[in-house]
């Protein structure tokens, strides 16, 4: 399922105020300020727009760490020819230990797509090894990893860079269940301490089939705090950040500020205004 975001809500913005213009003749830059600073002075209205873009996953560490602190979600509508899996990441704990951060199984499949913040990642139960790559702890990465059952070929992405590519295979069944924090070695359950993930995600989105390498790369650059998908990729999800941030928490699993308040919705509009004054100068 797709759920509404940034790109379809300012794409009615301008809309509406396109009409606006229409019918009271006034120029748009005055009409676009006006109508923001509606937005800004109505608190509902500026939820709607901002919702889940602020807000980042965390699982503790320290005397908190525990194979208690997770989400789950149970039935998913996992692509089952392709799909990738993309999200912004920090890891609280050693570089070189592995954590397991997004583990799909079913019940013929522990590891029908699973990413770890080292060592290896698994699609269809067939594993990639990555050992030659350290994380720093607390410091964002943006992570992909797309999977073409066609070409039976998952590729791995970090920073918009290809890591490494391995075989693997064609099918992964749907309609199984999506942990984030912890290793399913049972569907549901079998969680280890030692792979319990401590850190932040945030914009974790699944996509129904390979994204292309230009548009993993046009992910990292847009920066962690764009807030918005292009509409290419927007009409090919499969799970959306909103949908994980209402998923099941459980133990100390919050949600916490992901320090994009100033970087999303306001960033963005005064963006757009900028370039509705450039053109209505050179009009």
């Amino acid at each position: 399922s797709t759920q509404s975001t940034g790109t379809d809500k300012y794409y009615e913005l301008r809309k509406a105020l396109t009409f606006i213009v229409t019918i009271s003749h006034f120029p748009y830059t005055m009409c676009f300020l006006f109508v923001l600073t509606l937005l800004l002075l109505c608190d509902p209205c500026y939820a709607a727009l901002s919702s889940g873009y602020n807000f980042a996953l965390e699982f503790p560490d320290g005397d908190s760490l525990s194979t208690s602190n997770y989400v789950m979600m149970e039935g998913v509508q996992f692509p089952t020819s392709a799909a990738t899996v993309c999200t912004w990441m920090r890891k609280f704990q050693d570089p070189r230990t592995q954590h397991i951060w997004f583990s799909y199984a079913v019940p013929s499949m522990d590891n029908a797509y699973m990413l770890s913040d080292y060592f290896h990642n698994a699609v269809s139960n067939s594993y990639m090894e990555w050992t030659d790559l350290v994380l720093l702890k607390d410091v964002w990465y943006h992570f992909c990893l797309s999977w073409s059952g066609a070409d039976r070929l998952m590729s791995f992405y970090v920073n918009g860079v290809l890591v490494r590519t391995h075989p693997t295979g064609s099918e992964v069944r749907t309609g199984g269940t999506l942990v984030l924090g912890q290793d399913q070695d049972t569907m549901g359950g079998s969680f280890d301490i030692n792979q319990a993930f401590a850190g932040q995600l945030y914009d974790l989105n699944v996509f129904t089939r390979a994204l292309r390498v230009e548009e993993i790369v046009a992910m990292y650059y847009d920066g962690r705090c764009t807030r918005s998908l292009a509409s290419t990729l927007v009409h090919d999800l499969a799970l959306s950040w909103e949908e994980i941030l209402g998923g099941t928490k459980s133990g100390a699993v919050k949600k916490v500020d992901a320090g994009c308040q100033g970087n999303g919705f306001l960033a963005q509009i005064t963006e757009l205004v900028l370039k509705e004054i450039a053109a209505t100068s050179q009009r």
